[in-house]
């Protein structure tokens, strides 16, 4: 009877002993893998989960289907109503379509890299413009199937401009981001909003005078325009193939 005893309470001992030490062992294996391998702890605390997850507040994915086409519908229609517009303003055939693929602060300030190159019959020199009839630059760079834009407002560039219908000549010089200044006469009158275009292009806008700074002491003013658009908001610039300019 004693032997009996004592084998029952031993087995009733490693019963109770048994689950405590599994207890133990399993919190000294979590208590290791947090400090050891944290991601692999996280990683089957989620897949453990993810039966629950899955089971709970499922979206309906075909009306997120449905949503995400209404939406990209509606932005290709916009962007091709966009691209109609920009080509319509243009006035001629002989044009390539550039989408814009990287601008400050991703270039150089006051530069365009576009996705139409030699491919396209794009070329050094070639005049670029916004919505079809602002000219912003021309083309410096040109390789097969990428070319980089050299917009006139670079800084220290000059150009030959006429401002207002009288075809007042000067020479501008660009300040950066779409804006330049022009010193001229003091007695030579120019206004506020007057148009500046460029020789030999005069459809094209060039940009509208925004300010006069006159001394009465200096025999010269400071005429300073911009360009008519802000142009590191545009997407898709035109092209004009030199030998059709």
């Amino acid at each position: 009877m004693k032997m009996n005893y004592e084998l029952k309470s031993s087995i009733r001992k490693n019963r109770i002993g048994s689950p405590v030490k599994a207890v133990f062992a399993v919190v000294f294996l979590i208590v290791v893998l947090h400090f050891l391998a944290p991601q692999f702890l996280s990683s089957v605390f989620t897949t453990l989960a993810k039966p629950f997850w899955a089971s709970s507040d499922k979206p309906d994915i075909s009306m997120v289907s449905v949503e995400a086409q209404n939406t990209i519908i509606a932005q290709l229609q916009k962007e091709n109503n966009e691209l109609k517009d920009i080509l319509g303003r243009s006035g001629s055939e002989n044009v390539v379509l550039g989408y814009i693929l990287k601008k400050p602060p991703f270039t150089a300030y006051d530069s365009f890299i576009l996705d139409v190159g030699t491919d396209q019959n794009v070329a050094l020199g070639d005049k670029v413009y916004a919505l079809g009839n602002i000219l912003i630059g021309e083309i410096a760079e040109v390789s097969k199937s990428t070319s980089k834009v050299k917009l006139y407002s670079s800084y220290g560039e000059k150009y030959e401009v006429l401002i207002s219908d009288k075809n007042i000549q000067a020479a501008a010089t660009g300040r950066g981001g779409g804006s330049f200044e022009i010193v001229i006469p003091r007695d030579i009158k120019v206004a506020e909003g007057d148009t500046v275009t460029i020789p030999a292009i005069s459809n094209a806008v060039f940009g509208n005078v925004r300010q006069i700074i006159a001394d009465p002491a200096r025999a010269f003013s400071t005429v300073l325009f911009s360009q008519p658009v802000n142009i590191y908001e545009q997407k898709w610039v035109v092209i004009f193939i030199k030998n059709n300019q």
